[in-house]
C-alpha cells in the first residue's frame, strides 16, 4: 500500500461540512469531516492534520490580469513538472505571503525605489509586508513589475504551504474520519477584503465529495494520560475546543472514569456556542464539568483566565489530586494569562512562593500533566 504523508498526502474525500456557529457570528468556525478509508493513515487523539490549501481561484485571476500574463501558459511547479499558469498559482504556489527574498526577487524585476528604501529598513519592511500580498505589488503604481514571461513570475514565488489543524475526533469515535474545528479567516487591510488561505477554502469552497489533500501529523506532546481515571482541566477557547472535542470523545469511548473539566470562550453565547448538544449531553451525564467566558456578554469583558481565577480553589484542589492540565489556542496572548493565573492558583491555594510554583508547574511538564498545543 502507498505510504502517505507530507511529502505526498492523501487525497480525501470530503464527508460533510457545516457550521458550528450560528449565523452573524464574528468568529465564524465550521466543522469538516473528511474519509480516511484506503490511506493507511492513523492517528492517536492529540494529532494534527496537514491540510493542503488551494487559494482563491478569483485572487489568482486578479493577480494574473495585473500582471498582463497568459492563463494558459506552461510553468513549472515547485515540485516537477509542468501545470498551465492559472492551475499552478491555484494549487502550488504561495501568492498571499510577502517575505524578504519575494520582494528582493521582485523588485530585481520592478527597479522600484520605493521598495528598494523598504527592503534596506526592517522596520519599513515589517510594516510593509503585513497586510498585503502579491496583488498588492502588483497593483502598486511604484512597484510594478513587468515579468517577461509565466515561467519568470512564478521563479520568484515560495511553494503553498500546508496548513496544521488540531483534530477534532477520536479515531475510536468515528473510525476511518477524520475532524476538523476551524476558524474562517476574513479581514480587511489596505480597502480590500481578505481571506485565510486554507480556512477559507474550507469554509467557502469545499463541498462533500470533492477530494482535499491531507496528512497526518503526530504530536507526541499533547496526550491524555494513559489512566483513564486521571482527571482532566482542559481550556480552549474559540477552535482551541478542537482538541477538547477528541478528548472528551476517547474517553467516552474508552469508558474512562476521569472526571473532566473545560473551559471555554467566545464573544457571544447567542451566536458563538460550540458543540453546544455534545457539551450538555456530557454535563447531563455528570462527564464534564463545564466552564464558559461570553467575553463581550457583560460591560466588563470576561475570559477563561478570569473563571480560573474564580474556581481557583476547586483547580487546585484537582492538581492536588493528580490533573493533567492541558490548553489550546493562541499562544501570544490566551496562554500567557491563562499560565499566569494557573501559577497564581498554584501561589495562592498550594501556599507557595513564585518560586516554588514555577518548581510545582515544571513537575508538572515532567510528568506530563502541563500540555500545550498553541500557535
Amino acid at each position: 500500500m502507498e505510504t502517505y504523508s507530507m511529502k505526498n498526502p492523501f487525497p480525501a474525500t470530503v464527508v460533510g461540512v457545516h457550521p458550528v456557529t450560528k449565523p452573524g457570528s464574528a468568529k465564524e468556525t465550521i466543522h469538516i469531516d473528511y474519509s480516511l478509508e484506503g490511506s493507511g493513515m492513523s492517528y492517536t487523539t492529540g494529532d494534527a492534520l496537514g491540510v493542503i490549501p488551494r487559494n482563491d481561484p478569483a485572487l489568482v485571476d486578479a493577480l494574473i490580469a495585473a500582471l498582463g500574463l497568459d492563463p494558459a501558459a506552461e510553468v513549472p511547479l515547485p515540485d516537477g513538472g509542468t501545470a498551465p499558469l492559472r492551475e499552478a498559482l491555484i494549487t502550488a504556489y504561495d501568492i498571499t505571503t510577502l517575505k524578504k527574498g519575494v520582494l528582493t526577487k521582485w523588485n530585481a524585476v520592478a527597479g522600484s525605489e520605493k521598495l528598494a528604501a523598504v527592503l534596506a529598513d526592517k522596520d519599513a519592511l515589517k510594516d510593509f509586508v503585513w497586510g498585503r500580498d502579491l496583488l498588492d505589488l502588483a497593483s502598486c503604481p511604484d512597484c510594478r513589475a513587468q515579468f517577461p514571461d509565466a515561467a519568470s513570475f512564478v521563479a520568484i514565488l515560495g511553494k503553498l504551504s500546508p496548513r496544521l489543524y488540531s483534530i477534532a475526533s477520536s479515531p475510536d469515535a468515528v473510525p476511518g474520519q477524520v475532524s476538523l474545528c476551524v476558524g474562517a479567516v476574513r479581514y480587511t487591510s489596505y480597502d480590500r477584503a481578505r481571506n485565510g488561505v486554507c480556512s477559507t477554502f474550507m469554509a467557502d469552497r469545499v463541498r462533500p465529495g470533492d477530494k482535499v489533500k491531507v496528512f497526518v501529523h503526530t504530536n507526541k506532546n499533547f496526550r491524555l494520560p494513559e489512566d483513564g481515571a486521571t482527571p482532566i482541566i482542559m481550556v480552549g477557547p474559540g477552535t482551541g475546543i478542537a482538541p477538547f472535542r477528541a478528548f472528551w470523545q476517547q474517553r467516552v469511548a474508552d469508558k474512562a472514569t476521569g472526571p473532566m473539566w473545560l473551559f471555554f470562550g467566545n464573544p457571544y453565547k447567542a451566536t458563538d456556542g460550540c458543540y453546544e448538544d455534545e457539551l450538555a449531553e456530557l454535563v447531563d451525564a455528570g462527564k464534564l464539568k463545564l466552564s464558559v467566558a461570553w467575553s463581550r456578554d457583560q460591560a466588563q469583558k470576561v475570559y477563561v483566565q478570569h473563571l480560573m481565577e474564580q474556581a481557583g480553589e476547586e483547580i487546585w484542589q484537582w492538581l492536588e489530586k493528580g490533573a493533567a492540565f492541558y490548553m489550546c489556542g493562541d499562544a501570544n496572548r490566551m496562554a500567557k494569562d491563562v499560565e499566569k493565573e494557573l501559577l497564581a492558583i498554584i501561589e495562592k491555594f498550594g501556599h507557595r512562593s513564585p518560586e516554588e510554583a514555577a518548581a510545582y508547574l515544571a513537575d508538572m511538564k515532567a510528568a506530563k500533566r502541563y500540555q500545550k498545543d498553541v500557535y
